[in-house]
């Protein structure tokens, strides 16, 4: 009998004791505390900024030096090819005079050596135009921009400044003149004289009217 209390006695402490643990709320965990950064930990931070903002300048740095070099490179080369280029066009020339001298030795026929002469230049003229190369043309009036004026000569029925002669021919490539050519021009000195004329008389004549005007004015 008292064996039965007993246990009822413990069953029902047990049962408790599991009610008691099953009404009882659980208790929240609680968050790790937020550490603040020490000075150390902030200089630490900015030196690894700045370290990485160094790198990225130098890198950018070297590739700008690079791409400089490889720029200059690129426009060396370019100027050695177009060089190679000019040279080569220019040796099927060369070889046409050294035959046109060479048959003159061998035969002593100076027309055959004008006429040899003759076709190399004219070969020499096709390869320049080919490379864009024109002649300045040399008449008419002159130009200060295509021209240049090495002497002065009077001539009768020219006009003031009208190509003579030409002593050196001019050049352009493509619309860009590489050398002037160097011209012997008309200077009339009655047509200047005459010029000069009726320039002063248009300027009496002006002046004329315009002390007319001002005494009519008064």
């Amino acid at each position: 009998m008292q064996e039965e209390k007993k246990e009822e006695h413990q069953q029902e402490t047990q049962e408790q004791a599991v009610n008691t643990e099953a009404g009882t709320p659980a208790v929240p965990e609680t968050p790790a505390e937020i550490k603040e950064p020490t000075p150390e930990d902030l200089l630490r931070e900015k030196e690894c900024v700045i370290k990485d903002l160094n790198d990225k300048y130098l890198r950018a740095l070297a590739e700008q030096d690079n791409y400089r070099k490889r720029v200059i490179k690129e426009r060396e080369d370019f100027v050695k090819y177009s060089r190679s280029e000019a040279v080569l066009a220019f040796l099927p020339v060369l070889d046409n005079f050294e035959r046109a001298i060479h048959s003159t030795d061998k035969n002593n026929d100076f027309g055959k050596l004008k006429e040899g002469i003759d076709m190399v230049i004219k070969q020499f003229e096709e390869k320049l135009k080919e490379m864009g190369v024109k002649e300045v043309p040399a008449s008419g009036i002159f130009d200060p921009n295509l021209h240049h004026v090495l002497l002065k000569e009077h001539a009768e029925g020219k006009k003031e400044g009208e190509i003579l002669e030409v002593f050196q021919k001019g050049f352009m490539l493509d619309d860009k003149i590489i050398r002037p050519a160097t011209v012997k021009v008309a200077h009339n000195e009655a047509a200047k004289k005459e010029e000069n004329g009726h320039k002063n008389h248009d300027h009496k004549e002006n002046n004329h009217n315009h002390n007319q005007n001002h005494e009519h004015k008064k």
